[in-house]
């Protein structure tokens, strides 16, 4: 789940920010998954994420669709993707999915520091951890430091920086509200990783440095 490793911000703003996959291994486990996806998403749904894709209709929560759709389109290579925005929420979903041990691939995706402290509270052993190694390149091309906390919870680059710019734009002319805008920001990321809660903290905390010309 590498998309989800490059989230740009301040360590204050990814203290609440906590992705999930899970998927089955194809060629090893995924005949027969599909039963144990659709128990998956019963629970995941219960603990209520901020955010949640489905690839096989290329859309989230937020661009319409809903937890009995996916289920029904669930086959046995689909996946499980999504964002919580609280600690406590994640660690009990994480202690379900480990008690119902149904035998798929787990991964989650946070501060290295948090999740390692829930994952010793729950006494489990990560299997391995992978790293961001940062952005290579010319970086004089990328998006200004604020914007970019903001697209990079796109792993894919489907929420592009002049959508973060006009939400900000329509916010301080008073079209949309903060939490209105983070949903629009939402809708490009079919993974359903953009977490909607955290983008809205993120835009009250822009508004103030951003001047616009009233027309």
């Amino acid at each position: 789940m590498t998309h989800t490793l490059h989230r740009e911000g301040e360590p204050d703003s990814l203290q609440e920010d906590f992705l999930l996959l899970i998927t089955p291994a194809i060629g090893r486990n995924d005949r027969g998954a599909a039963e144990k996806l659709k128990r998956f998403i019963d629970i995941v749904f219960e603990f209520g994420p901020v955010n949640y894709g489905c690839y096989e209709m290329g859309r989230n929560i937020f661009s319409g669709v809903g937890a009995d759709e996916i289920k029904e389109i669930t086959g046995d290579r689909s996946r499980i993707r999504c964002v919580f925005s609280s600690r406590e929420k994640f660690k009990r979903l994480i202690r379900r999915i480990a008690e119902e041990d149904l035998g798929l691939s787990v991964t989650v995706s946070g501060l290295m520091s948090v999740i390692r402290e829930i994952t010793q509270e729950l006494k489990l052993k990560p299997h391995s951890v992978n790293l961001s190694l940062g952005v290579h390149g010319n970086q004089r091309l990328l998006p200004e430091d604020d914007i970019r906390e903001i697209t990079t919870m796109c792993g894919h680059g489907m929420v592009a920086p002049n959508l973060v710019r006009d939400m900000i734009i329509r916010v301080k002319r008073g079209r949309l509200t903060t939490d209105e805008a983070s949903v629009e920001l939402a809708k490009p990321c079919i993974c359903g990783i953009f977490n909607t809660k955290r983008a809205s903290d993120l835009l009250e905390r822009m508004l103030p440095f951003w001047c616009i010309h009233r027309r």
